[in-house]
């Protein structure tokens, strides 16, 4: 088998990293993700979208199965092909996620003064936005802390040291915790620990 030419790195929706290596038969794009395994164009990988498809077989007519992701593919189609490429050609978080969003042409924003990235949007339909402190956020600039505070003091009187909070209706950061995630990546010298 001929090595395919890789696209360039992008941000799937899991919160992988993906590089493209080819088309399926369904006509859908096929990643390779930074630990080397085949994924469909939402960041899946074939033994989690088989599992999901299983239990949406399995189910009792009316039962809901919701899956905990955007993806939404049917089939393994491509994702089970073998693609002769070089570990070096994987993509891999070279930097702090911020900056990295930043090498993949994120949308930025400022929020209470700080700049904020673009991440992705979770399969609830909320957005994800990270700091350069590596902070992920809602797109209003609120930490998972403050959201919560909020959603505590629906009466809106929930009190905050700065006046400059935006009293959001975001419901939460449900962040995709799936293994090769750059939200769920092992603690490395890219993201140091800040003491208090």
């Amino acid at each position: 088998m001929s090595v395919p030419s890789l696209g360039p790195t992008v941000l799937l929706a899991s919160g992988r990293l993906g590089r493209k290596v080819g088309i399926n038969r369904s006509d859908r794009p096929v990643f390779i993700d930074s630990e080397g395994h085949i994924c469909c164009e939402h960041g899946e990988r074939a033994p989690t979208i088989q599992a999901w498809i299983n239990l949406e077989r399995a189910k009792d007519e009316g039962d809901v199965t919701n899956r905990p992701s955007v993806c939404d593919c049917q089939n393994l189609d491509g994702l089970l092909t073998r693609y002769d490429i070089d570990e070096a050609q994987w993509p891999k978080l070279t930097c702090p996620l911020f900056k990295q969003l930043g090498s993949l042409g994120a949308a930025e924003a400022k929020f209470n003064t700080r700049p904020q990235r673009f991440a992705l949007t979770t399969h609830e339909g909320v957005e994800l936005w990270v700091q350069p402190s590596g902070m992920l956020v809602c797109k209003h600039g609120n930490s998972k802390k403050t959201l919560n505070k909020l959603l505590q003091n629906t009466n809106d009187k929930a009190k905050f040291r700065s006046s400059r909070i935006v009293k959001c209706g975001c419901s939460s950061l449900a962040v995709p915790r799936r293994v090769g995630s750059v939200f769920a990546a092992a603690k490395s010298k890219l993201a140091p620990r800040l003491k208090a």
